[in-house]
C-alpha cells in the first residue's frame, strides 16, 4: 500500500505545474484621506464560510498570506472606528489583491476610547473569535490558564471542551501544532504572545482539499500569535524535590522561526504525572477530573493514556512543523517516548440488579503493577503541487511492550454478610503491539469553479502478541469445595484493513453543488489463542480446547452515495443520502470449523442545516444515521476465565449496530456588552445495541460442557439489544462582573440515558437522568493578582425495570479555587483549593473530601525568568479517589489508591526570547 502511495505520488508530481505566486497580499486604507490601517484585523474565508486565513495588517497597513486552493474568497475586515468591511475578491493569476478602503463611522472611535472596555470577542460564521485581551492571567502563565477563563470552556483531566463540545484540535495561526493533543498545545503556548483565540469547527481532510462541506468537522482551537513574537524561544524547564523521595524532573522549549515550529519535551517523575501538563501536579490527584481512576485520552501522539494509581514515568517528545517549496509544502510531526510503572490498588464494589428483589453483591481488591514503552511517530504533509493538483499524507507508527503483574481477591455474596464463593489469582505476562496508519488524499480541481475529483485511501495494519501465566484457588462456601488452577495463554493477533474513495464534486447554479462517491473498505483479521493447564499436583500443561480458539473475519463494506450543498447568504445546508451493503465472513478455525455468514443493507441519511441571522448569532442542526459493525473480539466464543467466578465469552450471531444522532447548536455573542450564550441539545437511538447479557448461576453449572461456574458466578457475552437511547443538553451564558473587574460563566448540564441489558435472560433498562449546574468566576485584575473559582454539581436519578423500588440516587459536587498572588516584589503565593461532595454512594463512600495544595515562590530579578517555590501538596491530607459506574446490569463504587501528602522544592526557568532577538522579554 506504501508502494501504491509514493507512486501516485511520484505521478501527480511529475504532471503537475506549479502555480506561479504562492502568496496573495493586499494593504488596507482609509477611504477618504487615503491612510494605511496598521492593526487592522482581516478575516478570509471559503464561500461555504470556512475559516482560511486571519492575519493583520502591518505597520504599512500591509497584510500577506499563503494562497488558498479556493479561487473565490470572502474578506472580512474590522479595525476600530471603521464600519467592518465585507468583500468577495475573485483570484485567479494574481498576486496583489490591491488596496481595500474602509469608512470612518463619525464619533465611535472617541466614544470607544472614552467609555468602551475591551471587546472579548465577535462571531464569524461557524468560528467564535476572543479577544485575548479581555482576560488577565498572571505572569508566567500559559495559554491554558487564559482558554479557561472564557466562556464555555472547560478542561479537566487533559481534556478540553467547548461549549459542550470535546476540542480534537489545536492550531496556531491555523497550522498544526502537537497533532491531536488539545492539552500538549495549550501547556506549551506562552500568554503573553497570544493575541486572539478562535473555537471553530474544522472541515475534513477531503473537505478542504475539495472544498466540498461535508458536514464532519472536528472542534479546533486556532490561537493567533501576535505577530510582533512569531520568532524567537521560549520555554521552560523546571526541576524538583520533595518529602519520600518524591521529584519532578521535565521542561519544554520551543524554537519558532516564522513558519519553522520545533518543541522538544521531556518529563521524569514518580508523583504520577503520566503526561506533559499545564499543572505540574495535575497527575497527583489520581486520574480523570484530577480526582478519579479510569478513563484518559487516546490516539494522541504525545500523550499516553492515563492509568488509575499511581505511575513513575519517563517520557521525551518532539513537534516540529515547517514549510518549503514556496510555502506550497507543510510537513509537521512528533515523536513521543514514554516509559511508564504503574502501581494500582482499587476496591469495588457492585450491585447486580436481579429479575426479583434479592441481591448479588461483588466485591474485589486489585493490585497490578505494569510496566510499559511506548513509542509513537506521527507525520502529516500538506502539499499544494499546483493549483490543480494537491495531497494529504498521514503516516503513524505505534510500538508498545510492557510486562504485567496482578493479585485478585474477589467474592460473591448474598448480602454483606453472606459469601457464596471467592478466588484469589496471581498472574503475569508480556505484550508487544506495532501498529501502522496511513491516510492518503489526493484533490484534481478543473478549470471550472467547484467541479473537483479526489480521491481517498487510508491502510491500518495492526500486530499483537501476548503470554501470561494464571495461578487460581477458588473457594464454594456454600459446600466447601475448592478449585485451582495453573494456566498458560500464548495469544496472537495481525489485521489488515483499508478503505478507498473516490468522490466527484459538480456546481450547479451559483449557490449550489453535488456530490457523487464511492467508497470500499474491508477488514480483515487473524487471531490466534491457546491455553494449556495442568492440575496443582501435575506437572504437564495440556492444551484447553475449550478456552482456546483460532479465528478469522472479513468484513466487507461498499458505499455510494449522493451529497448536496447548499450555500447562500445566511443559509448553508449540506444532505447526503448514502446506500451500504456490508458483508461480513468469519471463521472459526479451532476447535472445530464453523462459519458466520451475514449481509447487511442500509440507508445512512445525513444533513446539516447552518443558519445565522446575524453577524453573532449561529445555529446548527446536525443529523446523521450511522452503522457500526461487532468487533472480532466480541464475535469470538472463546472462554476467557481468567476470573474463575466472572468469566465472559463472544457472541458470533451478533449484527451490526445502527445509530440515529441528531443535535442543535446555537451560539450567540454581544461584542458591545461582552455577553456570550452556547446552548445545545442532542440525543442519540440505537437499534440492535451491542449490550451486555449476564448469567448469574443459581448453582454449579458447566459452560460449553467443560468449563465450571460456581454458583453465584457470572457469565458475560455481547448481544444486540433495543431501546438504547441517550438525550443531553448544555448551556453556558456568560457576562462581565465590572465593578470586581471579573468573568461570569453559568452554566448547566441535563440529559437521561436509557441502556438496555440482559440479566438472566430478563431485559433490564438502566434509566440515569442527570442534572449539573455550574458557575465560575474568574478575575480580570491582570498580571499581580488572579483567581479562578468554579463549582459543578451533578445529580443522578438512576431506575431500573427489574427493581423499580431499588433507589441509587446520587450527588456529586466538585469546588475548585485557583489563586495567586504576587504581594512584594518577587514574592508570591499561589493555592489551588478542591472539594469533592458524595452523597448517596453508602455509608463508607459518603464524604467531603478536601484536597488543598499551596506554594510558596520568589521570581529573581531583574527579568524574573527564574523562580524558586515551596510546594505542599494535599496540606489537610484528604486526598483520595472514588467513583461510581451505572451499567445496564449493576452499580459498582470504586475507591483508587493516589498520591498522598508530600511537600516540594522546584527550581523553574522561564525562556522568553521573543523576536529573534535573544532579548528576554515576559
Amino acid at each position: 500500500m506504501l508502494k501504491f502511495s509514493y507512486l501516485l505520488l511520484t505521478v501527480i508530481f511529475i504532471h503537475g505545474v506549479a502555480f506561479s505566486q504562492s502568496t496573495l497580499n493586499g494593504k488596507v486604507r482609509d477611504q477618504s484621506s487615503k491612510e494605511t490601517l496598521p492593526g487592522a484585523y482581516v478575516f478570509v474565508t471559503s464561500v461555504a464560510g470556512d475559516t482560511l486565513h486571519t492575519t493583520f495588517t502591518d505597520e504599512n497597513g500591509r497584510f500577506s498570506f499563503e494562497r488558498p486552493t479556493q479561487r473565490t474568497l470572502d474578506f472580512s475586515i474590522s479595525f476600530v472606528g471603521y464600519e467592518t468591511l465585507e468583500k468577495r475578491v475573485q483570484v485567479t493569476n494574481r498576486k496583489n489583491l490591491g488596496a481595500f478602503e474602509m469608512v470612518e463611522e463619525g464619533s465611535l472611535l472617541e466614544t470607544y476610547e472614552l467609555q468602551a472596555q475591551t471587546m472579548s470577542g465577535q462571531m464569524k460564521g461557524d468560528t467564535v473569535s476572543m479577544n485575548a485581551a479581555a482576560y488577565q492571567t498572571r505572569g508566567q502563565a500559559s495559554a491554558g490558564e487564559l482558554i479557561r477563563k472564557m466562556p464555555g470552556v472547560v478542561m479537566q483531566g487533559g481534556t478540553v471542551e467547548v461549549q459542550g463540545e470535546t476540542v480534537g484540535r489545536v492550531l496556531v495561526d491555523g497550522e498544526p501544532f502537537f497533532g491531536d493533543d488539545p492539552a500538549m498545545a495549550l501547556q506549551n503556548l506562552p500568554v503573553e504572545i497570544i493575541d486572539r483565540i478562535e473555537f471553530l469547527d474544522q472541515l475534513s481532510d477531503q473537505a478542504q482539499l475539495t472544498g466540498f462541506d461535508d458536514g464532519e468537522t472536528v472542534k479546533t482551537i486556532n490561537i493567533i500569535t501576535k505577530k510582533e513574537k512569531r520568532g524567537g524561544k521560549f520555554g521552560r524547564l523546571f526541576a524538583g524535590y520533595g518529602t519520600d523521595d518524591n521529584y519532578l524532573v521535565g521542561g519544554s522549549v520551543n524554537f519558532f522561526n516564522e513558519t519553522q515550529r520545533i518543541t522538544a519535551l521531556g518529563l521524569s517523575n514518580n508523583i504520577n504525572q503520566q503526561n506533559f501538563s499545564a499543572d505540574d501536579l495535575s497527575g497527583a490527584f489520581g486520574g480523570n477530573d484530577n480526582r478519579r481512576g479510569g478513563g484518559g485520552r487516546r490516539g494522541n501522539p504525545l500523550t499516553t493514556r492515563e492509568m488509575p494509581g499511581i505511575t513513575h514515568t519517563n517520557a521525551i517528545g518532539l513537534n516540529f512543523t515547517d514549510k518549503f517549496d514556496e510555502g506550497r509544502a507543510k510537513l509537521n510531526g512528533s515523536y513521543f517516548f514514554n516509559e511508564s510503572r504503574n502501581f494500582l490498588n482499587r476496591n469495588s464494589s457492585r450491585e447486580y440488579i436481579l429479575p426479583s428483589d434479592s441481591l448479588q453483591l461483588y466485591d474485589e481488591v486489585r493490585n497490578n503493577e505494569d510496566r510499559s514503552q511506548n513509542h509513537r511517530l506521527d507525520l502529516r504533509l500538506d502539499y499544494d503541487m499546483s493549483d490543480k493538483h494537491a495531497i494529504i499524507w498521514r503516516p503513524r507508527v505505534r510500538y508498545v511492550n510492557g510486562t504485567s503483574n496482578s493479585l485478585l481477591s474477589a467474592q460473591n455474596l448474598f448480602n454483606p454478610n453472606t459469601p457464596i464463593n471467592e478466588t484469589e489469582n496471581t498472574s503475569s505476562g508480556a505484550n508487544e503491539s506495532f501498529r501502522f496508519l496511513s491516510d492518503f488524499t489526493y484533490r484534481y480541481k478543473f478549470n471550472k469553479e467547484g467541479r473537483t475529483l479526489s480521491a481517498k485511501f487510508d491502510t491500518r495494519m495492526d500486530n499483537r502478541s501476548s503470554d501470561s501465566r494464571l495461578v487460581s484457588v477458588s473457594r464454594d462456601f456454600l459446600t466447601g469445595n475448592r478449585d485451582s488452577l495453573i494456566q498458560n495463554t500464548l495469544g496472537k493477533s495481525n489485521s489488515f484493513s483499508y478503505e478507498a474513495e473516490i468522490e466527484y464534486t459538480e456546481p450547479i447554479g451559483d449557490h449550489s453543488q453535488i456530490r457523487l462517491e464511492y467508497e470500499v473498505g474491508n477488514d480483515l483479521g487473524n487471531t490466534l489463542q491457546e491455553v494449556s493447564q495442568r492440575e496443582m499436583e501435575a506437572t504437564r500443561f495440556v492444551l484447553d480446547s475449550t478456552l482456546s480458539n483460532e479465528f478469522e473475519n472479513t468484513y466487507l463494506q461498499h458505499e455510494v452515495g449522493l451529497g448536496y450543498r447548499y450555500n447562500k447568504n445566511k443559509i448553508r445546508i449540506y444532505s447526503s443520502f448514502d446506500y451500504q451493503v456490508s458483508l461480513l465472513d468469519s471463521d472459526r478455525l479451532f476447535p472445530g470449523f464453523e462459519n458466520t455468514n451475514r449481509t447487511f443493507r442500509n440507508f445512512v441519511p445525513r444533513m446539516v442545516f447552518i443558519y445565522d441571522p446575524n453577524e453573532n448569532t449561529n445555529i446548527r442542526i446536525y443529523y446523521r444515521g450511522d452503522t457500526d459493525a461487532p468487533s472480532v473480539r466480541q464475535l469470538q466464543d472463546v472462554i476467557d476465565n481468567s476470573n474463575p467466578i466472572q468469566i465472559s465469552t463472544g457472541n458470533p450471531n451478533l449484527d451490526q449496530e445502527y445509530e440515529h444522532r441528531l443535535f442543535t447548536r446555537i451560539r450567540k455573542i454581544n461584542p458591545e456588552t461582552n455577553r456570550s450564550f452556547f446552548m445545545y441539545l442532542g440525543g442519540q437511538v440505537t437499534s440492535n445495541y451491542l449490550g451486555n447479557a449476564t448469567y448469574i448461576a443459581s448453582k454449579d453449572t458447566l459452560i460449553q460442557g467443560d468449563v465450571l461456574l460456581r454458583q453465584g458466578g457470572q457469565l458475560n457475552r455481547p448481544e444486540n439489544l433495543d431501546q438504547y437511547w441517550d438525550l443531553r443538553s448544555y448551556f453556558s451564558f456568560g457576562f462581565p462582573l465590572n465593578f470586581m473587574e471579573s468573568n461570569l460563566n453559568l452554566s448547566a448540564r441535563a440529559g437521561i440515558t436509557n441502556r438496555p441489558g440482559l440479566i438472566n435472560d430478563q431485559t433490564n433498562y438502566n434509566r440515569n437522568v442527570y442534572v449539573g449546574p455550574g458557575i465560575g468566576i474568574s478575575s480580570n485584575l491582570g498580571e499581580h493578582l488572579d483567581f479562578n473559582l468554579s463549582t459543578r454539581g451533578n445529580f443522578n436519578i438512576v431506575r431500573s425495570s427489574l427493581q423499580e423500588s431499588l433507589n441509587n440516587n446520587y450527588y456529586t459536587q466538585s469546588t475548585r479555587l485557583d489563586l495567586y498572588w504576587n504581594f512584594a516584589g518577587g514574592f508570591f503565593v499561589s493555592t489551588n483549593v478542591n472539594n469533592q461532595w458524595f452523597q448517596g454512594l453508602g455509608e463508607e463512600f459518603d464524604q467531603s473530601v478536601w484536597l488543598m495544595n499551596a506554594d510558596l515562590g520568589y521570581r529573581f530579578p531583574p527579568t524574573e525568568q527564574f523562580e524558586l517555590k515551596m510546594t505542599v501538596f494535599d496540606l489537610l491530607n484528604q486526598n483520595t479517589s472514588i467513583d461510581r459506574n451505572v451499567t445496564d446490569v449493576y452499580i459498582e463504587d470504586t475507591r483508587t489508591q493516589v498520591v498522598q501528602q508530600f511537600f516540594m522544592l522546584t527550581l523553574t526557568y522561564n525562556l522568553r526570547a521573543f523576536g529573534g532577538t535573544g532579548a528576554p522579554g515576559r
